[in-house]
């Protein structure tokens, strides 16, 4: 049995005659009787009857017509969904987040297709983890897209740079640093601080810019979570050096820059071999416009 079948089967139902219904179908007569002849042996049991050139269903084909609209229906249905995937009006996106990098990024996507596609059938699906636990997932196509940190861990990941944010330091607002106008890595390194933990690729950016080894500072606290971070610092735990997002301005913390400017990529990361679907194209395309200032990986 097969969709040509069964089209024919609807038609020569709906006007009960073989050359009425050829020529609408536009086949040879012939043509058609073989495709009856054929649906008959596979059901095996006639479907049509005939009295005066006219042909009738009997009750197995009156079974057969109910089942063959059905049939008709959902493969036009399947037609029309597959055309509204292609054309990006249908899909679903899973973006991967690590850390706070998404914070501001997906809203502002999200908001950004709506407003140009009010009517798309859209779902998105947010997972959080760390660099290296997104780029896995994007190994394994378990998401679409992440937006992350780079990583040289796995060539078959495609990295494109969305923005830049500076890293500073935040202190208590009564802190001796807090009056400061820019702070300078000699002066952090006499406090106790909160940092990122040893899974955050945050946590080596801050080894970097200090330019010590990590186990030799008096660190109070280890946390992934600036916000926890700014909380703590606001507490009076200690100070921390975090990249600027906007989550910091909701803590009661002074936030300062550092004298020597030190910053963090963000980037937007796929799976250089996957098909992404047309949604997925685009809300790459998005969130590759959505960050400030591109920066070179190399």
């Amino acid at each position: 049995m097969n969709l040509n079948q069964l089209r024919y089967f609807l038609v020569l139902a709906e006007v009960g005659s073989y050359s009425e219904a050829a020529f609408q179908l536009d086949i040879a007569q012939s043509t058609l009787s073989q495709a009856m002849i054929k649906l008959e042996q596979e059901f095996n049991t006639p479907l049509f009857y005939s009295e005066k050139r006219i042909s009738y269903l009997t009750g197995a084909g009156e079974v057969l017509r109910s089942e063959a609209r059905k049939i008709l229906a959902n493969v036009a249905e399947s037609k029309e969904k597959m055309a509204q995937y292609l054309n990006g009006n249908l899909g679903c996106v899973t973006i991967g987040v690590s850390g706070s990098f998404g914070v501001t990024i997906v809203p502002r996507v999200i908001n950004l297709y709506q407003k140009y596609h009010p009517k798309n059938q859209l779902t998105v699906r947010l997972v959080q983890g760390n660099t290296e636990q997104l780029v896995e997932r994007l190994s394994n196509h378990e998401i679409d897209l992440g937006i992350c940190s780079y990583s040289r861990r796995n060539e078959f990941v495609e990295f494109s740079a969305i923005k830049r944010e500076p890293y500073v330091v935040i202190t208590p607002t009564d802190h001796a640093l807090a009056t400061q106008t820019s702070v300078v890595v000699t002066d952090i390194l006499k406090y106790p601080m909160v940092t990122f933990s040893t899974r955050s690729g945050a946590y080596y950016d801050v080894a970097n810019i200090l330019n010590v080894d990590m186990e030799q500072l008096a660190i109070a606290m280890q946390v992934d979570d600036p916000a926890m971070m700014a909380a703590l610092v606001a507490s009076g735990v200690g100070i921390a050096v975090v990249p600027r997002i906007y989550l910091l301005d909701h803590f009661d913390v002074k936030i300062l820059p550092l004298a020597e400017s030190r910053h963090r990529d963000v980037y937007c990361a796929w799976l250089k071999y996957q098909m992404l679907s047309p949604v997925a194209k685009e809300f790459r395309s998005l969130i590759q416009q959505s960050g400030g200032d591109v920066v070179s990986k190399n």
